[in-house]
């Protein structure tokens, strides 16, 4: 049913949002509630819309807590985020900016990078913020 595709395509757009773990937004609403910052932390990373479903689904990250991954810092996170907010509503170029500050080793920017590069930091005409993934 679509529970199961949409796990299945979670687990595929890991590949391609180049994260471990990757949440839909139901499940991110339930671990905010529910998880210590000790136990992990949680980024949002886009609205994409995987191939062979019909809507929009915001993913989140689940990230580790910081003392397993310090080189993360919470406030990386709320630029990045920060960044994603503006992505999402047109203003590429203000994203960009805030992506572009993420550590070397944090792979997920890569993804929101390439969108924002290729298209020269500019927001295509009647841009809805959401990423159609043309692949599982």
């Amino acid at each position: 049913g679509p529970v199961v595709n949409l796990a299945s395509r979670l687990e595929s757009m890991t590949k391609q949002l180049r994260v471990p773990i990757l949440l839909d937004e139901a499940t991110t609403t339930i671990l905010k509630e529910r998880m210590s910052a000790e136990e992990g932390r949680l980024r949002r990373l886009a609205r994409v819309q995987p191939y062979g479903l019909e809507s929009a689904v915001e993913v989140s990250e689940l990230v580790p807590p910081l003392a397993a991954f310090p080189e993360l810092t919470d406030t990386h996170i709320t630029d990045y985020e920060r960044g994603v907010e503006h992505f999402i509503a047109g203003r590429w170029d203000e994203a960009y900016r805030c992506l572009h500050g993420m550590p070397a080793n944090d792979r997920a920017q890569d993804f929101l990078l390439q969108h924002l590069v290729a298209g020269g930091r500019t927001a295509p005409p009647k841009w809805d913020g959401v990423i159609r993934l043309p692949s599982k």
